[in-house]
């Protein structure tokens, strides 16, 4: 019964927020389908804020995000808010079981609450259609289906990425005989869960997806190749170790990005939305403002310098690190790669900016990001992030809102990774040469010929091909997918994490309370945590 509660009142929580079914239930504990769904409607209406919930994942203040962006060096910041000073300091933070700490009753208990309600919404619109007591015809039929299915397979797979077990559920199962599974068998019922999505999609004619469903209308076959290109990318996230992801089957992440998008998939946040707000909008203006709540991190970022500079502060205690190496000595990043500003100096740098980092010119500057030194001068740089301003400031009326969720460039750079790891590395080696030489870098081949030298890594040593992969992943997918901290779950499978960084997450502790969970506590000194990285620390 405990299990019938805390899914049930999710599903009833979801159905409330759409507002739009006439709800008649007398015990939350227990709804009745029949007097709760009244028209097919009111099971489309159920259905419709799946994705919405999902997606309120990736870019809530109050979801991992900010955690796992910092922990990675994806972002840094010395505001504590969100737990993303907590996360990346040193030496690194456990993450445990919890109710009464803020980061873990929240932003850790928020994903898992809000994957469990897309889970419930879809099975109870999904078991009430099995039922047959309400009709619908038949292209909406496949529709709802599909829909259903598909967020299954996204909710199932977001916690068995993120969490060390999870639930499984769906029509199938009865409610009380839901139970807690290891996350590699959650993992694998999200994949069977996709698989379903993808046939009931292709069975008939199906209609189109509504724009309030996901922010823009979806065709059966888009909604194919979407399912794909989220299949390809959990493929590759699951892993928690490098064995893990060499043991990916990197011959079904090729197979889902040739069936994939072949466009970029935004999520339209435009005035008018139904995703305009409350979610990477709110996000927005707190990890993408200027002064100490945002600015580049040097830890992975400062191999892109050819000056020597990176390699002198990378050999410091992390907590004598700082953007001035001596009184009139500042760690600029000097390199080819025009991504980063250009120039030797500060004056050079600012008036040149990189297509994705530029010198802080906000209020104060850069000065301006280097506060709270008790906090770590390892945080500051002279540098942030500034290539989603254009949407985060709302500044123009064809972008403004429109924030790219599955870029293009990281299904072709997930297919890179997964031709070197089967043993094609020309063809890898091509795929990323599209970004490097944009970006003004030398082409490289087969045997990883690094003329340009980035990265350099912490060694001095120029990196071969698999390190340019990652370069040209991290680079290109920031921001954006994977709860907007791709770098977690790359770094975590090749290794690359800091030392006592947590490699998954207990059961959020609402839920742990009430089940009776021992408490658990991940990275750090505790099980879970990752070894020295590939660089060091």
């Amino acid at each position: 019964m405990i299990m019938h509660r805390l899914l049930a009142v999710a599903a009833l929580a979801s159905l409330a927020v759409t507002g739009c079914a006439d709800l008649s239930v007398q015990n939350p504990n227990d709804p009745d389908r029949e007097r709760t769904f009244q028209t097919a409607g009111d099971i489309e209406n159920l259905i419709a804020g799946g994705y919405r919930t999902w997606w309120s994942i990736s870019g809530s203040n109050s979801r991992p995000g900010p955690i796992l962006m910092t922990l990675s060096y994806q972002h840094s910041a010395t505001a504590a808010n969100f737990g993303m000073v907590e996360f990346s300091s040193w030496p690194k933070s456990r993450a445990h079981h919890q109710l009464a700490d803020q980061f873990h009753s929240q932003n850790v208990g928020n994903a898992w609450a809000d994957a469990w309600r897309s889970v419930s919404v879809a099975v109870e619109g999904l078991k009430t259609l099995d039922e047959g007591t309400l009709e619908l015809p038949p292209d909406r039929m496949a529709r709802a289906r599909a829909y259903g299915f598909f967020m299954l397979g996204l909710a199932h797979a977001s916690v068995a990425s993120l969490y060390d077990q999870g639930y499984i559920y769906d029509p199938s199962i009865e409610i009380d005989d839901v139970t807690l599974h290891p996350y590699p068998e959650v993992w694998n019922a999200a994949v069977g869960y996709f698989d379903q999505a993808i046939a009931e999609a292709q069975a008939g004619q199906m209609a189109a997806i509504p724009s309030t469903w996901m922010s823009r209308s979806v065709e059966g076959d888009q909604l194919v190749r979407l399912i794909h290109s989220y299949r390809a990318r959990f493929r590759a996230a699951m892993a928690r170790t490098p064995a893990e992801r060499e043991a990916v089957n990197w011959g079904a992440v090729l197979s889902d990005i040739d069936n994939g998008i072949t466009e970029t998939w935004f999520i339209d946040q435009n005035p008018g939305s139904e995703f305009a707000g409350g979610t990477a909008t709110s996000a927005s203006v707190n990890i993408f403002r200027l002064g100490p709540w945002g600015q580049m991190s040097y830890q992975y970022l400062g191999m892109a310098d050819q000056s020597g500079q990176f390699q002198r502060w990378f050999a410091l205690d992390p907590w004598e690190r700082h953007p001035l190496l001596g009184a009139d000595d500042p760690f600029l990043i000097v390199t080819p790669d025009q991504r980063f500003a250009q120039g030797s100096t500060v004056e050079e740098q600012t008036e040149n900016e990189g297509s994705l980092f530029h010198i802080s010119t906000g209020p104060g500057g850069f000065a301006a990001q280097w506060v709270r030194p008790d906090r770590g001068s390892f945080r500051w740089s002279y540098y942030r992030y500034h290539a989603l301003d254009d949407w985060a400031n709302n500044a123009t009326p064809e972008n403004r809102h429109d924030l790219p969720e599955i870029r293009i460039e990281e299904m072709n750079l997930l297919r890179a990774e997964a031709l070197y790891r089967t043993g094609n590395l020309a063809g890898a080696a091509d795929i990323i040469n599209q970004t490097r030489t944009a970006a003004g870098l030398n082409a490289t081949d087969a045997m990883g010929t690094n003329t340009d030298c980035v990265p350099r890594l912490p060694s001095g040593e120029c990196g071969d091909l698999w390190e340019m992969i990652k370069w040209e992943v991290r680079l290109e997918t920031m921001y954006t997918g994977l709860f907007m901290a791709p770098w977690y779950f790359h770094h975590r499978g090749w290794g690359d994490l800091t030392e006592g960084s947590f490699l998954q997450l207990p059961v959020a502790a609402r839920d742990g309370e009430i089940l009776g969970i021992d408490p658990v506590t991940y990275g750090g000194t505790f099980p879970f945590a990752a070894p020295v990285g590939t660089y060091g620390n």
